[in-house]
């Protein structure tokens, strides 16, 4: 069976918003996700804490996230372990343990403060990060953020804190991840970043236009700069969502297979953001076949059926992802 690593898994934001703060009940918890996506042959993810647009951050999130990240990174769990570089990920990886990585979506509550971000590097093992959610902040414009539209005469970006956010994260190694980033904050992170980047979850718009899924353009403009996409499986994504008709697998696999056909089979990877645990059935309707991340494997037995070769299926699985990974933290 291939193993397939998820760029982008919404686990420590459940965990944040649902759990006792011991840790057995982190642990508890985050072996429950663990089991789901194990069970569809994802052996490791992207664990990603967030505060949505619209909700509140302050110090106090970061500090939870903290203290989450610390009790998963030295549980000693015989089930998973937390990598902090590329070479504890590429070890782990298809082994026994089940590996994941540290991430923040967001960074709101840094209030565009640097030393936020060294903190997290050094405390909660982040080694991913994006600089904002669907709003604005002290770092950068959000998509949700008419001013970062490509349409806006003055189209808003990165700030100066959020180029300064760019150079550190470069220096320290901390994968840049621009999803949720406006057009114009893509472009500013393209421009100014050293290391490869990613956009962690999206779809393509050639497809499905939903604001957020990204045009050929958008798409080759990331891989022509080394960097990774990653397709989701979000309802959403995929077609409007009153359109169960096409809320399935063959939808999803036809956003991938358009992905990997414009942007290249070494640039796209598996950003499956499966949050059904989240929302109810009515705010998230389940995608049939692709439920849950118990189903992942269908994925793959679908690109086998579309007659991709084991190699480039193995590129989307994971090795995109790791490439990128080193390049980034190295």
């Amino acid at each position: 069976m291939m193993s397939m690593f998820d760029m982008h898994a919404d686990v420590l934001m459940h965990i944040a918003r649902t759990q006792a703060a011991d840790e057995p009940s982190i642990v508890e918890a985050f072996n429950r996700h663990v089991t789901r996506m194990r069970a569809g042959g994802v052996m490791g993810a992207v664990v990603v804490d967030c505060r949505m647009a619209g909700e509140s951050a302050s110090s106090a999130d970061f500090e939870r996230f903290i203290q989450i990240a610390n009790v998963l990174m030295h549980c000693n769990s015989a089930s998973f372990c937390i990598a902090t570089s590329a070479d504890q990920l590429e070890e782990a990886f298809g082994g026994t343990k089940w590996v994941g990585l540290i991430c923040h979506e967001g960074l709101r509550a840094a209030e565009g403060d640097l030393a936020w971000i060294a903190r997290l590097y050094s405390e909660a093992g982040m080694r991913i990060a994006s600089l904002t959610h669907n709003d604005s902040n002290a770092f950068a414009t959000g998509v949700g953020d008419p001013a970062g539209s490509r349409r806006s005469a003055n189209p808003r970006g990165l700030s100066h804190a959020g180029r300064q956010a760019v150079a550190l994260m470069n220096e320290l190694g901390i994968l840049i991840d621009l999803a949720h980033a406006s057009p114009a904050t893509r472009r500013d992170i393209l421009s100014c970043s050293s290391r490869p980047v990613m956009l962690s979850h999206t779809s393509s718009a050639a497809i499905y236009d939903n604001g957020r899924n990204l045009s050929d353009e958008d798409m080759r403009e990331i891989a022509d700069r080394g960097g990774l996409l990653g397709c989701m499986t979000s309802p959403a994504a995929l077609a409007d969502i009153s359109d169960r008709h096409h809320h399935t697998l063959e939808r999803y696999v036809e956003h991938l297979r358009h992905m990997i056909d414009v942007a290249g089979e070494d640039h796209v990877g598996l950003g499956l953001h499966f949050c059904e645990y989240l929302y109810t059935p009515q705010e998230y309707p389940p995608v049939a076949g692709l439920e849950d991340a118990s189903q992942a494997m269908r994925i793959i037995h679908a690109l086998r059926g579309a007659r991709l070769t084991e190699r480039q299926i193995e590129k989307v699985a994971f090795r995109n992802f790791f490439r990128v990974f080193r390049e980034a933290t190295h």
